[in-house]
């Protein structure tokens, strides 16, 4: 029976329908907190992504003069930067994600002593919360692309494709993550260090195919790779996603979100004593 519960796929769907309101209301309540009380406020989600990228392109295509390295796409340093801050919007979501995460309950001791709140929805809210921030940088890059190549791919239309695999592994590990924080504090130190590193392990900077052959298994093994580079593949080059790859990502993200949700709802009983 726990094996079956562990793998129903409608406990996730449950979950949020049983509880939607609340789930709307804090992901509000997130959004609104993020920027309370700054003179642009909601704007900020536009200006950071911007600067970024200002700063990325000049570092990388202008001081640096870097390549993507592909045959077929344009040797400048705007399609570089186009390109790389691509891989920056999908990882942002994830890192942003695991990286609130890793404080969302100790940060709301009053939620863990209600006996009739579901904390679930407090690792759930914060990824929604990073994903509507997310889709800022999305709108930016179509922005990008639009203004620099005066098109944009009807294959764009299929980015859900690679966004719900992203948001369903997100959502796992944020669930993990968000469990061992409350009785390991140094996890959010450490979640800080890991997501770094992934960032660097991440095909953001380059293209696989650029990797030695004996190193390119690393990056392979990285989950977020294949969400980084079919989402590229859709939104820039207008190329239709690798279907397979598409339903592995899914299998998988499936399975970790099962295994981090089932954590969080067997470890969740001790938080209380904790806090």
């Amino acid at each position: 029976m726990q094996i079956l519960r562990l793998f129903n796929p409608f406990l996730g769907p449950l979950l949020i329908l049983r509880n939607k309101g609340l789930l709307i209301q804090m992901v509000r309540r997130n959004v609104a907190a993020r920027y309370k009380g700054s003179v642009l406020g909601l704007l900020w989600s536009f200006v950071q992504p911007l600067m970024m990228l200002a700063v990325y392109t000049f570092v990388f295509g202008i001081v640096f003069k870097a390549r993507w390295g592909i045959e077929g796409v344009s040797e400048n340093g705007v399609s570089f930067s186009i390109i790389m801050f691509c891989g920056m919007a999908v990882f942002n979501i994830f890192s942003e994600s695991v990286n609130t995460s890793a404080g969302v309950v100790t940060g709301n001791p009053s939620y863990v002593k209600k006996v009739i709140f579901p904390l679930e929805i407090l690792p759930l809210s914060t990824v929604l919360s990073t994903l509507i921030f997310g889709l800022a940088w999305f709108a930016l890059l179509l922005a990008g692309m639009f203004a620099f190549t005066h098109q944009i791919y009807w294959t764009t239309l299929l980015l859900p494709v690679t966004l719900i695999p992203l948001l369903l592994f997100t959502s796992g590990i944020a669930f993990f993550v968000a469990s061992l924080g409350v009785y390991l504090r140094d996890v959010q130190q450490i979640i800080g260090v890991v997501t770094q590193i992934l960032f660097f392990m991440t095909p953001i900077f380059y293209p696989i195919s650029v990797v030695p052959q004996r190193l390119r298994w690393i990056l392979e093994y990285n989950p977020l790779s294949p969400v980084v580079e079919e989402t590229r593949k859709m939104i820039l080059f207008g190329r239709l996603p690798d279907w397979k790859v598409c339903a592995l990502c899914f299998i998988v993200s499936f399975i970790v979100f099962q295994l981090g949700l089932a954590w969080f709802a067997k470890t969740k009983k001790g938080f209380a004593d904790v806090l």
